[in-house]
């Protein structure tokens, strides 16, 4: 069966849609989301829909949809992550539905499955934290700490793809979605092979023009917002 890997959407509904749409042409089984569907960018409704809606889908919970709840109920966190991150939030609370809300911040932490006889597991930042940063250039020590009982482990958080293999065990971060930080404007993620043990990091380019001015528009002193798809 071949297993996509995805991470950090960032309600980026333009690099979801070029994503899936690749992903039709592979004919993938399922489709494993390492968290962070929202948070920076503006299309939540979107972005929900066409994964809470695919049979193929499961998700876990990442930094952002903790935000979220925490915007949910405090009007100072919001102040705080609005200052910090944009209006992506607002969006949230504007658009998405009590059910959507709901689904989003009780999103499990990590999960296990067995697909055609190969395990994974699947959390944000690392085994031990939704927060924490494993990156390409991390020391053999943490990577080997990092690694559970299953056969691919996959983390996000990052926005920086990797991989990492160890006694026919392997740790990947499959990069970002919608908001890839080492080649801008260009979705990362991950095709695996449960049949050959393959494993394959894509690209796909997708259509910025309208997230920048969205950007621009919306949240003019984040430069960082629009900058990074030209990175």
């Amino acid at each position: 069966m071949k297993v996509a890997l995805l991470s950090d959407i960032h309600a980026n509904v333009f690099a979801l849609e070029a994503v899936l749409e690749d992903l039709r042409r592979e004919n993938i089984d399922r489709i494993l989301v390492a968290g962070d569907l929202v948070g920076y960018y503006y299309w939540p409704k979107e972005v929900v829909g066409l994964l809470k809606g695919d049979s193929r889908v499961s998700c876990v919970r990442g930094n952002h949809e903790i935000i979220l709840g925490e915007v949910l109920e405090s009007p100072d966190a919001a102040i705080r992550y609005r200052n910090k991150y944009g209006s992506g939030y607002e969006v949230c609370r504007e658009t998405l539905s009590a059910d959507e809300l709901r689904w989003l911040v009780t999103l499990p932490e990590s999960l296990t499955v067995d697909i055609d006889g190969c395990s994974f597991h699947v959390a944000h930042g690392s085994l031990s934290s939704v927060d924490e940063y494993l990156y390409p250039d991390a020391g053999a020590e943490e990577l080997g700490r990092n690694y559970s009982n299953s056969t691919v482990t996959v983390f996000g958080h990052t926005h920086y793809p990797f991989l990492h293999a160890r006694d026919e065990r392997f740790l990947i971060n499959p990069g970002s979605v919608g908001q890839p930080r080492d080649a801008g404007g260009m979705a990362s993620y991950v095709i695996v092979n449960t049949e050959n043990h393959t494993v394959r990091f894509r690209r796909k380019l997708f259509e910025q023009s309208k997230l920048v001015d969205a950007s621009k528009s919306r949240d003019p002193e984040l430069k960082y917002l629009w900058t990074i798809m030209s990175r």
